[in-house]
């Protein structure tokens, strides 16, 4: 076992860069923490920066069903976490070619878990839930899993509050874009702001997300051995929310959360939140690949205009996005929805990886440098208990499994449920 270092800086603060500044500023004795991110947070261009995200233990993948048992528990019981959880209970559906739903089913069964979950077929759908999906498009689905364990929390709010915990154990937040890492002699010894600003620790971690690749090819263009490469793709999908007028909100007020990756519909959503908007996302994914000219290299990046980044009129979205928004709403909810058209868009940016499994590693070939990061479009909901397994890792203590899942040099195939998409956002219709 290695103690704790006396610094760090937390470069993002996101899911990953929130929880690991919270778990270290737990420590006793607590280490110096600077936490930083483009703006004053929550950041409005983060993944995490949203108005509800699902909260599941539903996995094909028996190692994350157990991890997000263990994050439930803790969003049902944390004062910190508790009040920002909805119970609604989610619906999942896949398309008959894939078994996803019946290993989820039997994860259950293998772990003895106590979660009610039930499969059913698309006819008692229809009568189920009072009837709202009737409509629903059940083409290709063979049966759906219920689980009612499960439900959803209010996004920006609860990272908000993990932040505000977070300062107020003594976290200095800075908000200011990192330029680039500081390296020296094998090893990064800080980061430098666009402003010019120099920051130095013990221990650097990037919870960069879809910005990881960049960030690396920025700081660091001569030395190949330092990069991403495949590891992490910056991802978007496409989320949009629509405002309900009250009649509406009681129409829908008692839905669960609704993954239904089948047929042509591939999307979610969830019941209303507290400001009565109903949020739909699109489950296809895109890159936007780009020439890295330093390094030579084609990665993707995020865009970073506000536009393609934060939450903004539909109008300004490509057509193509806002046909595959009213794809999803249709598949799910039929005549339900009509006459409802999305209120706000936008492209919601994450780190994906070939595997789904996240980066919580130290870089090694990089001393003092370490990867927290490449939620994969499912890391969210770890937000209560993420950051024990950074700091378990800073200290060498992360279990071996683990530690072969989330290290920097594995083999990265066999995802039970991969995400990584072929298409571009240049793909989309204008």
């Amino acid at each position: 076992m290695s103690a704790l270092a006396s610094s760090y800086i937390i470069v993002g603060a996101g899911v990953f860069g929130a929880s690991t500044a919270l778990y270290l500023s737990r420590q006793k004795p607590a280490p110096t923490i600077i936490l930083i991110d483009r703006t004053p947070y929550p950041s409005p261009s983060a993944a995490s920066h949203d108005i509800n995200k699902i909260v599941r233990s539903d996995y094909g993948d028996i190692f994350y069903c157990k991890l997000g048992l263990k994050a439930i528990e803790r969003w049902r019981t944390d004062p910190l976490f508790e009040m920002w959880f909805h119970q609604s209970g989610l619906l999942k559906a896949t398309d008959h070619s894939t078994d996803l739903v019946d290993k989820i089913f039997e994860n259950y069964k293998k772990l003895g878990s106590n979660v009610k979950a039930e499969l059913f077929g698309p006819e008692e759908l229809k009568t189920r839930f009072n009837g709202i999906y009737a409509d629903a498009d059940m083409s290709n689905v063979e049966h759906l899993l219920w689980n009612p364990s499960s439900g959803w929390a209010e996004a920006t709010t609860a990272l908000k509050y993990t932040l505000d915990a977070v300062v107020e154990n003594g976290v200095h937040y800075v908000a200011a874009s990192v330029a680039n890492l500081i390296l020296k002699d094998g090893a990064c010894t800080g980061i430098r702001t666009e402003d010019g600003r120099t920051f130095t620790a013990k221990k650097i971690i990037l919870s960069t997300g879809a910005y990881t690749a960049k960030l690396i090819a920025d700081s660091a263009p001569d030395q190949p051995g330092l990069q991403v490469g495949n590891r992490i793709t910056a991802c978007g999908v496409c989320e949009a929310a629509v405002n309900l007028s009250p009649e509406q909100v009681e129409k829908f007020k008692n839905v669960p959360a609704f993954v239904l990756d089948a047929n042509k519909t591939q999307g979610e959503t969830m019941p209303p939140t507290p400001k009565n908007q109903l949020k739909f996302i699109r489950d296809m994914p895109f890159k936007h690949t780009v020439e890295h000219p330093a390094s030579g290299q084609r990665i993707s990046v995020p865009f970073t205009t506000p536009e393609r980044s934060q939450w903004t009129s539909p109008d300004k979205m490509p057509s193509g996005i806002r046909e595959e928004i009213d794809t999803v709403m249709r598949g799910i909810y039929g005549k339900e929805v009509e006459g409802l058209k999305p209120d706000d868009m936008r492209f919601c940016w994450d780190g994906v990886t070939p595997d789904n499994n996240w980066f919580i590693t130290p870089h090694p070939r990089c001393q003092n440098l370490y990867i927290a990061t490449a939620g994969s479009f499912h890391g969210w909901k770890f937000l209560p208990i993420i950051g024990e397994y950074v700091v378990k890792m800073l200290k060498g203590e992360l279990p071996d499994e683990e530690r072969r899942r989330w290290e920097w040099d594995r083999d990265l195939e066999g995802a039970i449920n991969p995400v990584l998409p072929e298409r571009e956002v240049g793909d989309l219709k204008v």
